[in-house]
């Protein structure tokens, strides 16, 4: 995958993130689910960040 590439990809996921998360705030406070949904959402920002952060130094490196 090129450069350009990844980031589009990056840029993707973190549009389709934040849908979720506007999707996610309209469930109810207190609902299990939204908790659920949240933790789920927070692992996916990690690992966009972790990603993006890889491919960072790989750019630093090339």
């Amino acid at each position: 995958m090129t450069g350009f590439e990844a980031q589009a990809a990056l840029s993707e996921a973190r549009e389709a993130a934040s849908l979720a998360s506007y999707d996610i705030q309209k469930l109810s406070e207190d609902s299990v689910e939204r908790q659920a949904l949240h933790n789920l959402l927070t692992a996916i920002d990690a690992l966009i960040n972790a990603v993006e952060a890889g491919s960072d130094s790989d750019s630093d490196a090339g």
